[in-house]
């Protein structure tokens, strides 16, 4: 597998997949300030010129959210999604798309002033993103993980936003999202993940 990678880029959570699951990948740093993403040869692996890419054999996959799905479900141990079929596997289903719809839209507009800019969230972005988050207050008070005490791919999307907000200001703190992203941070995946 190659993975088409720019760091703190949505590309993250995929590369961080991939070291949840320590499979074989090469993975392909794509320069967007040198425009590397609008060239051609790029552009046939993804025809929008935006990161995250992968390359798994003879299929291209984009969008980060897929493409940790598909990760998760090559795993032969099924450590990162639950059974199909199973109520977990709809919980597994229902937190991926609310990160992708609900955290995304109110994360994606301040995180991008933060990358391009070095501009911090105000404070409705911050009241806007709690909203959302209050959705799974009890569930992270009470649980070390979205779908109880096992980690799965939808805490790779979900935690992956989190730390967009946490970078441009959006979170300062709040709980128990706070402590919930400090679990994650101290996956030694992670970390691997991160280390650029």
């Amino acid at each position: 597998m190659k993975l088409y990678y720019a760091p703190k880029t949505s590309a993250f959570r995929c590369r961080w997949m991939l070291e949840e699951l320590g499979a074989p990948h090469e993975l392909v740093t794509v320069s967007l300030r040198h425009g590397d993403h609008k060239k051609p040869e790029y552009l046939q692996i993804h025809p929008l010129g935006s990161v995250p890419a992968l390359v798994d054999g003879d299929h291209n996959f984009i969008e980060s959210a897929a493409i940790v799905m598909h990760l998760a479900d090559k795993d032969p141990e099924q450590r990162f999604a639950p059974a199909l079929g199973s109520p977990e596997r709809g919980h597994y289903y229902q937190w991926i798309l609310f990160a992708m719809t609900n955290l995304y839209q109110a994360v994606h507009a301040p995180y991008l002033r933060y990358f391009f800019r070095n501009e911090t969230a105000t404070t409705e972005e911050r009241d806007a993103l709690a909203r959302h988050l209050a959705v799974t207050d009890e569930l992270l008070r009470s649980h070390s993980y979205l779908l109880g005490e096992q980690f799965t791919a939808a805490d790779v999307v979900f935690g992956g936003l989190l730390v967009w907000a946490e970078a441009c200001g959006l979170l300062l703190g709040r709980e128990p999202h706070s402590s919930y992203l400090e679990r994650l941070k101290a996956r030694p995946a992670f970390q691997r993940a991160a280390a650029d």
